[in-house]
């Protein structure tokens, strides 16, 4: 009986020792809020000594599991962590797909740093470098919409990109349109000397010299392609110098 005795107050003192070693900080060290891509997994950062719990203010949106969180649909929604003692909440926005950058002009260097080093890297006809984010990077895809993303510069310097959108996302893809754009017109671009297609042109409602043009391929994969560029305040018109990639 005193030996049964001895090792339950042995055994609660070693419980309280622990728990004295523990701190109740939930330590979050993520962005706020959270920007990830539809379809992807992103893992939280954050810290804590004790079982931190996760909910989602919208579960058709976001889902949050074991620390990492799923994009599930297009919208936003809170991220709650609780570890018992402290919680934390922030907004997490799932996107179509990662936007390009809008810093025309910048050096390649910069897309890198922003993007990572592309898959691919080369030079079209008109002897632009292009850089080329595509599903076969490590991360397995660059993004669930978007199997393909291109960088183009002219003497060093960015100036278009280009997305590739897959088939069957046509209702997302028109919300991301009116949610960001406005459109301007819809004109026959020439891609070539005996080539032209269809193209819609959207300037952007908060950078009003972006302008974005979107076509359908018809390639193998019935991809939309949206071209973003850059115009000056003087420039008369939508004329794109379209750095169009001859070998996709």
């Amino acid at each position: 009986m005193k030996k049964t005795l001895f090792l339950m107050i042995a055994l609660a003192f070693i419980v309280t020792g622990c728990n004295k070693d523990k701190s109740k900080d939930l330590k979050y060290n993520d962005n706020d809020p959270i920007e990830i891509a539809l379809k992807d997994y992103h893992r939280v950062d954050l810290s804590s000594d004790y079982d931190v719990t996760y909910t989602s203010s919208n579960p058709l949106v976001l889902m949050p599991n074991n620390g990492y969180i799923y994009g599930k649909n297009v919208g936003t929604a809170q991220l709650t962590m609780d570890n018992g003692y402290q919680n934390k909440t922030v907004e997490v926005k799932v996107s179509l797909f990662v936007q390009p950058t809008y810093e025309f002009g910048c050096p390649s260097s910069r897309i890198r740093e922003l993007y990572g080093a592309p898959y691919e890297s080369g030079y079209n006809a008109n002897n632009d470098l292009v850089y080329r984010y595509t599903m076969n990077t490590e991360d397995g895809y660059y993004s669930y919409a978007c199997g393909e993303m291109d960088f183009f510069f002219q003497d060093g310097a960015y100036v278009e990109s280009n997305i590739y959108v897959r088939d069957g996302l046509d209702y997302m893809l028109e919300r991301y349109l009116n949610e960001n754009f406005d459109a301007i017109d819809t004109l026959w671009m020439h891609l070539s000397e005996t080539d032209s297609i269809l193209t819609e042109f959207y300037r952007d409602k908060v950078d009003e010299t972006v302008i974005l043009g979107k076509y359908f391929t018809g390639n193998d994969w019935n991809e939309t392609l949206l071209f973003y560029y850059q115009v000056s305040e003087d420039s008369k018109g939508i004329n794109p110098h379209k750095a169009f990639n001859p070998y996709r």
